[in-house]
């Protein structure tokens, strides 16, 4: 739309989830069922990562409204993934969430554990 609007698309980063943590969950929610323990692509099978895309319509510079969000889970290696369901993304949102907390330093290796447990 020219000087007048436009959509600008936006990808965030949320975090890693790992095979072992998927397992548990497929094991005990019979959720998730969708995400093989293997990357279908190139086998890795270590962890994957989770996106958040959205547009954002601007109009002269100012962002206005979010709109369109999608979630996505890729392989690290390949980049090989699929677009995920609003209740699988919140399920691996929980998960990377913690995980990145338990990276950075600010729980500890117990606090990870109950934490996932509670997922």
């Amino acid at each position: 739309m020219g000087l007048w609007g436009k959509d600008i698309a936006r990808t965030k980063y949320v975090g890693n989830v790992y095979v072992d943590q998927i397992s548990s969950i497929k094991k005990e929610n019979k959720a998730l069922f969708r995400i093989a323990s293997k990357c279908e692509n190139c086998n890795n099978n270590d962890y994957y990562s989770i996106y958040e895309t959205f547009r954002l319509f601007r109009i002269l510079s100012i962002p206005l409204v979010q709109c369109d969000t999608v979630y996505y889970f890729s392989c690290p290696e390949c980049n090989f993934g699929f677009k995920l369901e609003d209740e699988e993304f919140k399920k691996l949102e929980k998960i990377a969430l913690i995980n990145s907390k338990y990276m950075e330093g600010s729980i500890t290796k117990s606090e990870l554990e109950t934490g996932l447990k509670d997922i």
